[in-house]
């Protein structure tokens, strides 16, 4: 039985061959026996022998996905010279449909040397293969992060792959680079762990931020009134990124929001942090992107702190943009939007639909645009309002379009992600179609209701579907 103690974590695919050669290098390296080395590679994997470790690794093989197409065969055995004849003959990139795996996957976990697996994997996604198809349970990001390069990883998050997207065991690839086997393992978990922060005197100060050290914060400020100007500017494969990405290159003042949730437990005097940057100066854009980080945030509204640093920001001179307010709406924070029109901020389309009111919202899309519609659509889904949503419809909305907000899916994908069969009927009713696949996780609604454990929506969408 595997030790819950154990260091690493086999990749999923293993090679008992990569293994061996693993062990030789571990004897070469520390000068020991083949046998002693080999006892303490096993006990790093979490067996108590190296025959043990034989033995998992030749259980695992037996499940191994099966590589079906040229293609897949090629990029699993290393072929560079047939993978790219093969793309130049129009190959699918992402493999045919027999494959168990994507040629992508099969090329990350492969046994072939380093610079092999990459020159096979840059051809691939050339030729426009998904970065983030690999097998049910597993991503090419993961299989990278935890055999290497450092090259590989970066070039799969600068074609796509998201590094914060789990794998079956709930790992995202900065835990699967933790665990893995590869070389320049430390330096790959550097590169997943966002925010990437470099320079020494930014971390310090984010890290007194997050600590609620408000003399500390000072002192560095005071050292280095730059700080609050300067960009933590992370490795370039995240600026090539084609996806849209929050928080790139943060400054020092949006840490105040931990929006991403970067601690637990936001400090208590996160207001005091707040002002002791203020005072420093702040500038305008900062204001205006903390502002909608905590307006979008649920780290703040958990903590009690949404409202109190939103009125401090709005003190300070940040505005509400349609932005951020769309935003918070298709997060479901709607505590935020309630503040704004108390303090008399005007209730717009999205607004309207998101809280649900049907008369003020049919007032405003007498007069709309095409664009208002489709969010006021997406506003009403998002937050269960199949009131609202009827009326958006009724004044042609399209349920097929993808949202403008979560903009990856249709209103019929976040129905199924409510498990509410009013939603999902009326959408239906009007014509939503649900083999429609979404643009981040090429899933259909019903797939969204399983993955999810939304048992309402399954058993609604289930009949009309070929997935199930």
């Amino acid at each position: 039985m595997a030790d819950p103690r154990a260091r690493r974590t086999l990749p999923p695919r293993p090679s008992q061959e990569h293994l061996r050669k693993q062990a030789k290098r571990l004897a070469r390296e520390r000068g020991l026996q083949l046998s002693i080395a080999q006892r303490l590679l096993a006990a790093e994997y979490g067996e108590s022998s190296w025959a043990e470790l034989m033995r998992r690794v030749a259980a695992m093989g037996s499940h191994s996905p099966k590589a079906r197409s040229r293609l897949a065969r090629a990029a699993e055995t290393g072929d560079v010279a047939a993978v790219r004849d093969l793309l130049g003959k129009t190959s699918a990139p992402d493999g045919d449909a027999e494959d168990e795996a994507s040629p992508l996957w099969l090329a990350c976990v492969a046994d072939a040397p380093p610079g092999t697996r990459l020159a096979i994997c840059e051809a691939l996604l050339a030729a426009g293969a998904n970065a983030r198809r690999g097998v049910p349970g597993s991503t090419p990001l993961h299989a990278a992060a935890a055999r290497g390069p450092l090259q590989l990883v970066e070039l799969l998050i600068a074609h796509g792959g998201i590094e914060w997207e789990e794998d079956s065991r709930g790992w995202s690839s900065l835990d699967a680079a933790r665990n893995g086997s590869a070389p320049d393992r430390d330096a790959i978990a550097i590169l997943l762990n966002r925010p990437v922060i470099v320079d020494p005197a930014f971390r310090a100060a984010v890290a007194a931020i997050q600590a609620g050290e408000v003399a500390e914060l000072a002192r560095h400020l005071d050292a280095a009134p730059q700080l609050l100007r300067m960009r933590a500017v992370e490795p370039d494969c995240y600026r090539q990124a084609a996806r849209p990405q929050y928080f790139k290159d943060p400054k020092l003042f949006w840490f105040i929001a931990n929006n991403p949730r970067l601690v637990q437990r936001m400090p208590s005097n996160i207001i005091q942090i707040a002002n002791a940057m203020l005072k420093r100066g702040v500038e305008p854009e900062d204001l205006q992107y903390a502002l909608e980080l905590v307006m979008t945030g649920a780290s703040a509204r958990e903590h009690g702190q949404q409202l109190p640093l939103m009125r401090l920001l709005l003190a300070a001179g940040a505005r509400p943009s349609d932005r951020s307010i769309a935003m918070a709406l298709a997060h479901r924070e709607i505590d935020p939007i309630r503040a704004l029109l108390a303090a008399g901020a005007p209730l717009t389309v999205a607004i309207a639909a998101a809280l649900g009111d049907c008369e003020a919202l049919k007032r405003r899309l007498a007069t709309a645009s095409l664009d208002e519609i489709q969010m006021a659509l997406a506003q009403a889904v998002i937050n269960g309002r199949p009131d609202t949503a009827r009326v958006a419809l009724d004044a042609g909305a399209d349920p097929n379009r993808f949202m403008p907000v979560h903009a990856h899916s249709t209103p019929l994908h976040q129905a199924a992600l409510l498990d509410d069969t009013a939603l999902i009927d009326l959408l239906l009713t009007r014509g939503a179609q649900p083999d429609i696949r979404d643009q981040m996780w090429n899933c259909t609604p019903l797939e969204w209701a399983i993955h999810e454990g939304k048992p309402i929506s399954r058993a609604r969408l289930a009949g009309l579907s070929s997935t199930d």
